[in-house]
């Protein structure tokens, strides 16, 4: 891994929200969504699934070290809750980006109709 990694958050790590500060360091680059639809489930924290493949998410791109991203591995409980993989994502002015993203593997929670987490979701 290279410090050129990139995270893709679209929850409770984004900026203002609960788990924001287990990022660390990580630089924010921009606002971004994914290139590939997706679902979006919540039980008062999102869950992002494969299936069924509804909508782009949207969220926030980080450049992260690896051991920011093994903090936010610890967070997620990666790989036993949710599985981290690699995903194309556009950032706000269009550039595409390979980045990490965390993955649940069974839709849990409520659906949500966009693919966008918001407090209270």
């Amino acid at each position: 891994m290279t410090n050129a990694d990139y995270l893709f958050v679209y929850g409770t790590l984004k900026r203002g929200f609960c788990n924001h500060h287990w990022l660390g360091g990580a630089r924010y680059i921009s606002a971004a969504k994914t290139v590939k639809d997706f679902a979006l489930y919540t039980i008062e924290y999102p869950f992002l699934c494969h299936t069924p493949a509804l909508y782009p998410v949207f969220g926030e791109v980080y450049q992260i070290s690896a051991s920011e991203l093994a903090r936010a591995d610890e967070l997620e409980q990666h790989p036993d809750d949710y599985c981290r993989e690699v995903i194309e994502v556009l950032l706000e002015d269009g550039t595409p980006l390979m980045a990490w993203a965390y993955f649940h593997p069974r839709p849990q929670g409520r659906l949500l109709t966009e693919g966008v987490f918001t407090a209270g979701a």
